[in-house]
């Protein structure tokens, strides 16, 4: 693809436009690693995904705010690089996969988007841990990968409390990521799909 030359010389609110059409929704896997009191202060959190590629092209759409440096670990040591994650908190997807949800209580309440994986069968998860989706506050959709399959999670929404709605809570087939079900509505699909009479009584 050839390089447009005269981009540096557009006015600067089209340069502003263009990087902003350049933003996408974004799954970024986040986890966290416990280090050394002695040179962390906090927890350290990692994430496989790779950084925007818009904001390795300039320092103009790197500060303009597309993303925002986040989830900092800062350390202690001054031969230590403090390390954040970049993300658009609006738009990305935060996925912790089968972290514990403690383990996030700190940064929490910064997520609006969530993903996660469970098993609905599990006792501990049904019993204890889903308790601790309440922490998440400001999350405005939830995305679980049923672990255990869909049909295990007939009635989720009824037996559990979903900060962010029952209608923005998606049920993601763990053998096809593409197959997403919405809500209530969604769990009706899955029960329609279902063979019931291959299930003993």
């Amino acid at each position: 693809m050839a390089t447009f030359h005269p981009f540096p010389r557009l006015p600067f609110e089209l340069r502003v436009q263009i990087w902003e059409m350049s933003v996408e929704p974004r799954t970024v896997q986040l986890r966290k690693k416990h280090r050394d009191p002695r040179y962390y202060r906090h927890p350290l959190w990692t994430s496989t995904t790779p950084v925007p590629a818009v904001l390795q092209v300039c320092r103009e759409a790197r500060y303009h705010g597309l993303y925002q440096m986040s989830f900092f670990s800062d350390v202690l040591a001054p031969d230590l690089v403090p390390r954040f994650v970049w993300v658009n908190l609006e738009i990305d997807i935060i996925d912790i996969g089968e972290a514990l949800f403690e383990d996030y209580q700190s940064i929490a309440h910064f997520f609006r988007r969530l993903k996660f994986t469970r098993e609905e069968s599990n006792e501990v998860y049904y019993h204890w841990e889903v308790h601790d989706l309440r922490m998440f506050v400001n999350v405005k959709e939830m995305y679980v990968v049923c672990a255990d399959g869909l049909d295990a999670w007939i009635g989720a929404l009824e037996e559990h409390y979903w900060p962010c709605g029952d209608e923005n809570v998606f049920f993601i087939d763990p053998k096809d990521d593409n197959r997403v079900f919405r809500g209530n509505e969604g769990l009706d699909q899955i029960a329609d799909m279902i063979d019931w009479s291959s299930y003993e009584l």
